[in-house]
């Protein structure tokens, strides 16, 4: 129907009709562009423990994980992507109602908000070969 052009094609999938045979698209590109409203990345546990490569980030372990509010909610800290961060349940414990500076704990890195680029990018797992150029991304994430 001319809606859209195909890009790349998978190399080893096809789709099949009754009667043809299409190659599988992997990159396709619409001929017009459908508006849908911008809503950005959703602050999940699983979209934070992404972010964080699912990691504590205050000793690096990737066991018993659970969310950190950087400044303690008792402080006014708010439930927000650039105030929490995944943390083992002993670290939790450790730094407590402290912020990381007072509990000696340093961050290995600050929270913040992924865009949606980015997020599809560096979070999402395997990205195929053939969305690269499309992503800015140099190689393939694993």
């Amino acid at each position: 129907m001319n809606k859209a052009e195909l890009l790349a094609e998978s190399s080893t999938h096809v789709l099949r009709s009754v009667r043809e045979v299409f190659p599988m698209p992997t990159v396709i590109r619409l001929h017009r562009y459908v508006h849908l409203p911008y809503r950005g990345v959703m602050m999940t546990r699983q979209n934070i423990f992404k972010r964080d490569g699912n990691r504590c980030q205050y000793c690096g372990t990737s066991d018993d994980l659970t969310l950190d509010h950087v400044l303690p909610k008792s402080r006014g800290g708010k439930t927000n992507w650039d105030n929490l961060a995944t943390a083992c349940k002993r670290c939790n414990s450790r730094k407590g109602d402290y912020t990381p500076e007072e509990a000696n704990m340093p961050l290995r890195q600050r929270p913040f908000k992924p865009s949606f680029l980015m997020f599809l990018r560096d979070f999402s797992g395997v990205v195929d070969d053939g969305w690269l150029p499309y992503l800015g991304a140099k190689e393939a994430i694993y």
